[in-house]
């Protein structure tokens, strides 16, 4: 008996990610390929980009950092409402993140003002199970 794995196809994932660039790069639609789950592999994440995607997104924090670390120099995305004490992590290592909570978005602002850097806000409204 064999333990689970989970094979993963670099060309197939850039192969998928450039067709979706370009068709909806006619459109003037760029895209964000999103590492969750891969631990911000740098062998998907370089996959992704070679195929043309504008940035990266990630749901973790420490992924966007470990990313950042190995020079990862496109635009990374927290695609989920950072936890108050991240803030200032956030603001250092990613270029943009999703918020809901405006507590939270205060303390990005502060710590953006502070480090001296612009950070990007994208507004989520809360709908619980239903976002």
């Amino acid at each position: 008996m064999t333990a689970p794995r989970l094979e993963i196809d670099l060309d197939k994932i850039h192969h998928n990610a450039r067709e979706l660039v370009q068709r909806l790069g006619k459109r003037g639609i760029s895209v964000t390929g999103v590492t969750k789950a891969t631990l911000g592999s740098l062998e998907i994440a370089g996959a992704l980009l070679q195929a043309g995607v504008r940035g990266l997104g990630d749901s973790r924090i420490e992924n966007i950092e470990a990313m950042r670390r190995a020079n990862v120099l496109a635009p990374l995305t927290l695609i989920r409402s950072p936890m108050l004490s991240q803030a200032a992590q956030v603001v250092r290592y990613a270029d943009v993140s999703f918020n809901t909570e405006l507590d939270v978005i205060g303390a990005l602002s502060s710590a953006a003002c502070k480090a001296k850097r612009t950070h990007e806000i994208v507004l989520m409204v809360e709908l619980g199970d239903l976002r």
